[in-house]
């Protein structure tokens, strides 16, 4: 199986219970989590917007008071709540992107991984304004998107929508969130370098109190 950034497998997702997913690619995934695990408090609230097969949330149910998973593939849903039994841990079918989601303000903390780029420009600031609506003054959102580039591999070519180049995602996360910071992500490490370094960008983005 080829994995290079041109030739890698065509999928949506990481898929941890894969014996053919490249394990490089667990690691970049399982490096966002942990990053995001130190930004939180064991008393904190946490929704995890497009979970996907759900082990984030596992993962963060481990560390905080409650984990909400939440994402619009019903099957998908069906298998995390099968797969990850906790007291703390729910998952709910549903569609972070829909104007008319629920707008309480009840997480300290919104995760949203690789899903960005999976809709539209005009899809993505509904999905920050639902994001944003949903946290508590104070509250903060963790995201992560590729970094946009010429040489797309063929599976971001089949299902990315839109990439955010540095300063687009700055702009964009900033029309919701009063502060962002924008970290880059190499393989595992997680770093404040310059953003033409990054293979992925993981942005901190902080709701005023």
């Amino acid at each position: 199986m080829k994995t290079d950034h041109i030739h890698c497998p065509i999928r949506p997702r990481v898929t941890l219970s894969d014996p053919n997913e490249p394990l490089e690619m667990i690691a970049f995934t399982i490096a966002r989590y942990k990053f995001a695990c130190k930004w939180m408090r064991e008393t904190d609230r946490v929704l995890e917007a497009g979970c996907g097969e759900g082990f984030g949330c596992n993962f963060f149910s481990r560390h905080v008071a409650e984990v909400i998973g939440l994402d619009i593939d019903e099957p998908l849903i069906e298998q995390c709540r099968e797969s990850y039994v906790r007291d703390n841990l729910q998952f709910v079918i549903g569609d972070i992107t829909d104007p008319a989601c629920d707008q309480t303000p009840e997480f300290d903390a919104v995760v949203n991984f690789e899903m960005i780029e999976h809709v539209t420009h005009e899809e993505a600031k509904r999905m920050l304004a639902n994001c944003a609506a949903r946290l508590k003054p104070g509250g903060m959102m963790i995201l992560s998107t590729p970094r946009a580039r010429e040489d797309r591999s063929v599976s971001r070519q089949h299902h990315h929508v839109f990439e955010y180049d540095y300063e687009t995602l700055h702009e964009t996360l900033s029309e919701q969130f009063d502060r962002v910071m924008i970290f880059c992500q190499n393989d595992e490490y997680i770093y404040a370098g310059h953003p033409s370094t990054a293979w992925n960008y993981v942005a901190c983005c902080f709701k005023g109190g």
